[in-house]
């Protein structure tokens, strides 16, 4: 990344046409010159700036600052991020790999990263979205926990993308971020409550999620009654045992477990799934993400929730409201090259296939 390899060069047809065999990359035998040793020599002139520009729009830093932030629970996380930082560190180039073992949340946003790479599941992954915010950087997931859909790589299948993951040519997906906002309530049961109304409050509580935003029973996990209104449109009021408004990335958790679709990565959608509705008709609905969704309770146990990915919880009592929308920045989550998303759900979560006999 902090080099001129051989993917650059065919990047950049600049460069290309300049640099011939002097820059060729690690694996052909270059003199190993940094961007910033390389910049001081070239940009004397005005086609080798255009080459250097032309490397830069496409992805390639002057240098590069990579974050590990390995699950602490899981031993084998823990020494593979070790090994991990290691690798990067013996690479040519100005490439600087620092491990986070605690408290990411605090110093995530102060070491400016451009590439975190989380080891763990898909709650690794999941958590770290959490302090995410604000923070356009790529995120790649090597799983070490059980399937490994949003954490895509095995660790052997990061290593071997690693120079197209860190010449940033690997694929990517924009995955939608929700923001739940939970207010006072301003109209009584029955009335369509105004979002500037409540917008112009100061939530009671807020907390992003990368898969779901969900209201849960609770205990004593009597049936709940919730009103759902979408852009200020009333549109049911329904008893169930909770509600989930998840994303394409969570399409495949809690959503399909409650009997919602599946969504691809690239549907900029969110799903409102009911949880076990005491109703024949009610189905899940697929709305656009530009949306406005607000729950408000019509009754609720004592020990009712609002869940934010299953990381973050807070109660939720019938003088409050549920707002959900997409939040402010999406999450830029690097794709394994080796498997698509269609092969990812065959292989990880066996879907369509046929009964084995």
């Amino acid at each position: 990344m902090c080099q001129f390899p051989r993917q650059a060069r065919l990047l950049c047809p600049t460069l290309q046409r300049l640099a011939g065999r002097e820059w060729e990359g690690p694996r052909g035998g270059s003199s190993g010159k940094s961007y910033q040793t390389l910049s001081r020599k070239i940009c004397h002139t005005h086609e080798w700036a255009q080459a250097l520009s032309e490397l830069l729009q496409r992805g390639y830093p002057l240098a590069m600052n990579i974050v590990l932030i390995p699950n602490r629970d899981k031993p084998d996380a823990v020494a593979a991020a070790g090994e991990l930082q290691r690798l990067l560190r013996a690479r040519a180039g100005e490439i600087t790999a620092t491990l986070l073992l605690d408290s990411p949340a605090d110093r995530l946003a102060q070491l400016k990263p451009n590439l975190v790479v989380v080891l763990g599941g898909d709650g690794s992954i999941l958590s770290i979205a959490q302090v995410m915010r604000g923070l356009d950087v790529p995120v790649v997931g090597i799983n070490f926990g059980k399937i490994g859909y949003l954490a895509a790589f095995s660790f052997e299948q990061f290593k071997q993308h690693l120079d197209t993951i860190l010449s940033g040519q690997a694929p990517t997906t924009n995955r939608l971020m929700l923001c739940g906002e939970i207010y006072h309530r301003e109209t009584p049961d029955g009335q369509i409550q105004p979002l500037q109304q409540l917008l112009a409050q100061k939530p009671l509580f807020a907390a992003l999620a990368l898969n779901d935003v969900v209201i849960n029973a609770g205990d004593p996990f009597r049936m709940i009654g919730l009103a759902v209104q979408i852009d200020e449109e009333a549109t049911t009021t329904f008893r169930s045992d909770g509600v989930v408004v998840a994303t394409a990335s969570g399409s495949t958790g809690y959503n399909l477990s409650a009997g919602g679709p599946l969504l691809s990565p690239q549907v900029n959608a969110m799903v409102l799934t009911p949880i076990c509705p005491h109703s024949l008709s009610f189905r899940p609905v697929v709305i656009p993400d530009s949306s406005a969704v607000l729950i408000v309770p019509q009754h609720l146990n004592a020990g009712s929730k609002v869940n934010f990915d299953g990381q973050v919880t807070y109660p939720i009592t019938e003088d409050q409201c549920l707002l959900v929308r997409r939040a402010a920045r999406p999450l830029r989550l690097v794709e394994n090259p080796s498997m698509s998303h269609w092969r990812m759900l065959a292989t990880k979560l066996q879907w369509a296939q046929s009964p084995r006999h």
